[in-house]
């Protein structure tokens, strides 16, 4: 560990463990932070920029994790969209999706938060050189679903997505399934606010792509028109919140 990890370190128990020993909790602001921390302390640079964490695991005290055992899903999700949005805000790149993971550890003291910080795959392995996507655009695709067994039809099935007039990004389709919305394990994440967090999938059903509403909060239109489901044909466009998305089918 060099000098400037010592003292990174130290610092850290010096303003982090007076919680512990004062009673007083750790709050999820306190968890953003020291995420952050971590990804400016972690940034490699690269031909495509500047390469950051995606996959945070956050070290706490038993009795700190219990007080955010009954939330701690939701509370994660919101915490990998904050690593999303500040990747986006800071022009960081990320090479997959960010996850964040609050684990209950007997060797943190209490008030403390330890962060391990790694960028890894989809699959969640530990990765040397990657393919990243640029977090410059209001859309931003990670993993690709395979194509598998889909009909033909459907691997060649793609969406054309762009938020607030931006350039559109194309996402190739073929799975059976595609979430959009703002939440980060959608497989379409949008920077739109007017988009719920799991606004609406794209569903695989007999060679043929459907759309459906998942009860979002300020609806969806096809082609203009209000809808909760519909069969997608080639050219239709999809509004949600300020993005459109043109599904097309190569010939």
């Amino acid at each position: 560990m060099g000098i400037l990890s010592r003292v990174e370190a130290f610092l850290e128990r010096f303003l982090e463990a007076p919680a512990g020993r004062l009673g007083a909790s750790i709050q999820p602001v306190s968890l953003a932070k020291r995420i952050e921390r971590a990804m400016d302390t972690n940034k490699t640079y690269a031909d495509v920029g500047v390469i950051v964490p995606n996959q945070y695991d956050l070290y706490l005290h038993p009795s700190d994790f219990e007080a955010f055992a009954s939330y701690r899903g939701s509370l994660e999700d919101d915490l990998s969209h904050g690593v999303l949005a500040r990747a986006r805000h800071e022009r960081y790149t990320l090479v997959a999706r960010p996850r964040v993971q609050i684990v209950a550890d007997g060797e943190t003291r209490r008030g403390e938060i330890r962060v391990a910080a790694n960028v890894v795959d989809e699959r969640g392995d530990r990765v040397r050189e990657a393919q990243p996507m640029p977090p410059s655009t209001d859309t931003m695709i990670f993993d690709r679903p395979a194509g598998g067994d889909a009909p033909d039809s459907a691997r060649r099935a793609y969406l054309l997505v762009s938020t607030r007039g931006s350039r559109p990004v194309q996402f190739d389709l073929g799975g059976p399934l595609i979430g959009v919305g703002r939440a980060s394990d959608n497989d379409v994440i949008l920077d739109d606010p007017m988009v719920s967090r799991h606004h609406c999938q794209l569903r695989l059903q007999h060679g043929a792509y459907g759309f459906a509403d998942l009860g979002s909060r300020n609806g969806s239109t096809v082609n203009g028109q209000p809808v909760s489901q519909i069969a997608l044909g080639p050219g239709d466009v999809i509004n949600v919140g300020d993005t459109e998305i043109e599904f097309q089918v190569r010939s």
